[in-house]
Order: structure tokens, then sequence, then C-alpha cells
């Protein structure tokens, strides 16, 4: 029997990727219940959360051994698209093994591998996920503040309702060019304030938004996640690409981080939040409970309601009692360092049409040699829908250069040149009035 070509191999396993792949839907599954909230506080924030869980495991753990038949299938050398390939369908049935393992020790350690963790060090550096959030947290420290300008956009009052808000998303996705298909929805039963998808976006009723926000949350949610998983779903030959699998996550997450950057709608607040979130998967890692994560953000200044929803990401799918967190947490910073290396690695280069294949559906940027194989072969559409930053793409070469340059300077050199200055302003501060009291921004993976 004469071995499958390439075309034949990709559209077999791809058909296969595509059916089993949209039975796999991890956040869904380890989602709380609004009801466990509604207990939570009922008690006066005194219990640990009870959380049931209710998956087939039989159908669970039938998915993960049909993906690995699936990848065990692919003959054949490993060169790039096969190994690309057989990669796919073991984080497919990874996921599936992880909501297999809910509610136990083993959920945390597939966690672990599916995404990484707090302790996880970036590759060929001792350098881990916490010392990158301890050191942007350093970085953000404030010790005082302008008066005339108090932190800029970060005091932005929530002036959007759900219907407003709604509405303003409705409008921009009218207005884009081509046109992404959203449709935004307001749910009262909704647990987060705010869960985006391929098309859908729902809105919780209650919740309530700045401008500053909702331009983040486009950037984010739309612009990044809805954009490649539309391109996705739009491949000819790889439909699989709307989903991509968990190995996708961080790169994924990365990729709309660096949108909100792009945009200028990635406040410091937004930022120590993302940075806060790896500390919490560190310290649940370590065994703090429910209880401890949640006391410890409310010590740092966020309500209740806050606390909870923070905590309750942490938690989910894992145990409540600690030492088994859903460390997905940990990538988005991970992520966001791994893209801006290999921006700036490309935009130097000029090689543009590579870099779109990242956005040609949910990728990782180790499948980008793949992914150049399979557009080379007719096998792999260009994108469709490409986000802002990548279509103001001269703008980046000027801006990567500038920056590789600037990074070697020695900033405690320039410091100290301007230390008189520094020290006058931080003396002064404490004459000014007070700041107004902040509305933390609280974009998201698609549940905010």
């Amino acid at each position: 029997m004469p071995a499958e070509t390439l075309p034949e191999l990709v559209d077999r396993v791809s058909r296969a990727l595509s059916d089993l792949g949209r039975r796999t839907r991890v956040l869904s599954e380890i989602a709380w219940d609004r009801a466990v909230e509604a207990e939570f506080f009922a008690k006066r924030a005194r219990e640990l959360p009870v959380v049931t869980y209710n998956v087939d495991h039989d159908a669970l753990r039938d998915r993960a051994v049909q993906f690995e038949a699936l990848a065990q299938s692919i003959e054949g050398s490993d060169e790039p698209v096969r190994t690309y390939l057989r990669a796919t369908a073991r984080s497919f049935a990874a996921a599936n093994l992880l909501l297999d393992s809910l509610g136990t020790l083993d959920f945390y350690r597939r966690s672990r591998d599916l995404y990484g963790g707090a302790k996880t060090r970036f590759v060929g550096s001792n350098l881990r996920n916490i010392d990158l959030a301890e050191h942007l947290s350093a970085r953000l420290a404030t010790h005082g503040y302008d008066g005339a300008h108090p932190r800029d956009h970060d005091d932005d009052p929530a002036t959007m309702d759900a219907e407003t808000f709604a509405q303003w998303f409705r409008d921009r996705a009218e207005r884009r060019s081509p046109a992404l298909k959203i449709r935004v929805e307001v749910d009262p039963d909704l647990s987060a304030r705010m869960i985006a998808g391929r098309t859908r976006v729902r809105v919780r009723s209650d919740a309530t938004f700045s401008e500053w926000e909702a331009e983040g949350l486009w950037a984010h949610e739309v612009e990044t996640h809805a954009l490649t998983a539309q391109n996705g779903a739009l491949q000819s030959r790889l439909p699989f690409l709307a989903s991509g699998g968990p190995r996708s996550t961080r790169t994924q997450e990365g990729l709309a981080t660096f949108a909100e950057i792009d945009a200028r709608r990635l406040s410091p607040s937004r930022m120590e939040r993302l940075a806060l979130r790896v500390k919490l998967v560190a310290m649940a890692e370590d065994g703090a409970d429910f209880l401890v994560l949640y006391r410890y953000l409310l010590e740092q200044g966020n309500t209740e309601r806050e606390a909870y929803l923070d905590a309750q990401r942490i938690c989910r799918g894992g145990k409540v009692t600690g030492g088994a967190p859903f460390t997905k947490d940990a990538c988005y910073l991970a992520g966001l360092l791994d893209v801006y290396a290999f921006l700036k690695a490309f935009a130097r280069g000029g090689h543009r049409d590579e870099l779109e294949l990242i956005l040609a559906g949910r990728c990782a940027l180790e499948d980008l040699h793949a992914l150049v194989i399979l557009r080379t072969e007719g096998l792999l559409d260009a994108p469709r829908f490409l986000p802002p930053w990548l279509h103001n793409w001269r703008g980046l070469l000027p801006y990567f250069a500038f920056v590789s340059f600037a990074q070697e300077l020695n900033l405690e050199v320039i410091e100290a040149r301007y230390s008189a200055v520094i020290s006058l302003a931080g003396s002064q501060r404490q004459s000014y009035p007070p700041p107004p009291l902040s509305v933390p921004d609280r974009a998201s993976d698609g549940e905010v």
C-alpha cells in the first residue's frame, strides 16, 4: 500500500482533529456555577467553596485514546509537519485527560504540563515565570503620584453598564473592515463579567466597564482570540485551527496581551493584575487554599467580588484546599515575552508573510516551520483577518530597531543624572491632594 502523500495525511488528520477537538472544551467544563459564589458569600466568605464537576469520564478517556491513536498513525520521519500534527493530537489528548482528573492533584500536574506553572523556567534560562512577574511588579510600583495627572487612565470611571458595553462592541464590530462576525449578548446568569468565544460575546447583566477597559477587551478578545479562531475556521484544509488545542494557549495569550500594548490599552493596573495572578498560582502551588488566596487579594485592595473571581480563576478545576491549581494564568506574561522576541526578530528580517501565518488560526510559535511548509504546499490559507498592529507593519521595524539600541543603555546612570529632580518630585508628592479611587482593569482571556 503506497504511503500517504502530504495532502492526504493533512486532510485525514485535520478531519479527525476537527471532529474530536470540537468536543474538547476545557474552560467551560471547569467553570464554577454562579450558585457557588452565592453560597460562598451567604456563608460570609468564611468557608471553602463547595464545587462539583459533571463530566463524562468514559467519554473523556475514550477521546484521549482516540487522539493518541491518531498521533501514532502519523507515520514517517520527524519532519516539521508530521511533528506538528502529532503534537497537536497529543495536546488534545492531554486536555481530555486534564478534564478526567478534575478536583485531583493529577489535574494540577497535567495543567502544569500543558500551560506551565509559576516556577516554569524560560527556555535556555534559569529565570522563571514568577521572576518575570516579580520584576514587573517592582517596576510598576509607584511611590506617589502626580497631582495633575494621577496614573493616567487607571482612574477612568466605569461609565458603561452591560447594555451600553454590549452595544459598544456591536458598533465596533460593524465598523470593522473586513467585518468579524460577533454576536453580543447580555446574560444575567453569567458567573464572570464577560466571556468571549469565536463568534459570541456574553456580558453579565450587572457588570460595568470603563471605556479604557472596553478598548483593551476589544484588542485582546476580538482582535486576537476571535480573529485567530475565525481565521482557523475559514481554513479549507485545516479547520481544526479554529481551536488549535491547549498547546497554542501561551502564544495566543501573548499575542492578545501584545495587542493591548500596541493599542496603548495595557495600563499599569492591568499589568499588575497579570503579574499578581502568577503569584497566586505560585501560592496555590505551594499549598495556599482558596480562602488564603481570597484574603490575600482583599489585602491587595480588591473588592470582595474581585477577590472571589481571581481566586476562582486559580482554583477552578483543581483543589480548593490548595496544592493543585489551574496554572493557565502563569502563561500570559511568558507568552508576551515569547511574542515580543519573535516579532522583534521577524520585523527586523522583514518576514511579514511568515509572521502572518501565526494568525492563520490558533497556532503556537513553535509551529511556524510547519506552517511555512503547509503554506508553500498550498495546504494553509492566508489569514483573512489581520489585527491593527500588523496593518501598521511599517511602524514595527523602526520601533524594534530603536528599542534594540535603547536596551543597551545603563538605566542606573540615567537615573543618577536626574536624581535631584526625582528626589524633589518624591518629596513634594505628599503635599498633593489624594487621587480619586481607581477602577482596576479586568480584561482577560474571555472571562473577565
